[in-house]
């Protein structure tokens, strides 16, 4: 099966190349490498035309966001399973891409999802707190669930019976897209209980309590435009969730990747 990996991008060369070289370093599996990039003046277009035909598709110009270049990289990909991997986010080995093709060849699931580290931004062995996903249950999304979009890699015909992310959205588009497939279209799901992607930390969300409540608004937006309904205390439980999901490590631990 070809992996088409996705990766958006606007004026970040400080971190693109840590991105695109752990996609270039996975092994044993077909890709298709996408690169998004908004119109960068800073010299990130620059680093990503380095790699020439390496990186098999590239488009630069002004958009109106990450939701909505990820959504361009979806629409020309032509591989078998999407992988969404931003500028800031890189794997954490050259394993990743083919333990998840082999996860999708040995089931018949739609989608497969695992873990991921928050790292320090200036010290990327350092890892802040974990995003560890566990077992999705019929109903979790009632209490606040949801897998990392980075380290969910779902096949291409998903997208294309279900859509892809709702750039009506801003921080909630990537919450609505899991609650549409999983929750609503009951998508088949498989978890690898290992930790696929690390990401720098400082969610633009989590930044200050105003983000925070715009989030929230969002997130509830999410159910009602796909005509569902949350519990009262669903959208209360969803960054609460993060305290359990979220358990604590001062140092880079290598057992904890493979």
């Amino acid at each position: 099966m070809k992996v088409s990996v996705i990766t958006a991008v606007f004026s970040n060369k400080a971190f693109v190349k840590n991105a695109i070289e752990s996609v270039l370093a996975q092994k044993n599996v077909d890709i298709e490498y996408i690169v998004v990039d908004g119109g960068s003046k800073d010299g990130t277009v620059e680093i990503v035309k380095s790699y020439g035909t390496r990186i098999h598709k590239f488009i630069s110009e002004p958009d109106e966001g990450v939701y909505f270049a990820l959504n361009k990289g979806i629409t020309i990909a032509t591989g078998d399973i999407i992988a969404l991997l931003h500028s800031d986010d890189f794997y954490a080995h050259s394993f990743v891409l083919s333990q998840v093709v082999e996860a999708f060849e040995n089931t018949q699931c739609d989608a497969v999802y695992s873990n991921l580290y928050y790292v320090k931004s200036s010290n990327t062995n350092k890892i802040i707190r974990l995003w560890d996903s566990g077992d999705y249950k019929k109903n979790d999304f009632y209490k606040g669930w949801m897998p990392p979009h980075p380290a969910f890699f779902a096949k291409r015909s998903v997208y294309q019976q279900f859509g892809s992310f709702n750039t009506l959205l801003k921080s909630a588009a990537d919450y609505e897209l899991m609650l549409r497939l999983i929750f609503k279209n009951q998508i088949q799901l498989e978890y690898i209980p290992k930790f696929f992607v690390k990401m720098r930390t400082g969610g633009a969300s989590n930044r200050s309590l105003l983000n925070r409540i715009k989030a929230n608004m969002e997130d509830r937006k999410a159910w009602y435009i796909n005509g569902l309904e949350p519990k009262w205390y669903t959208l209360m439980l969803k960054p609460l969730i993060k305290l359990f999901q979220y358990r604590f490590f001062s140092y880079f631990r290598p057992d904890n990747i493979h």
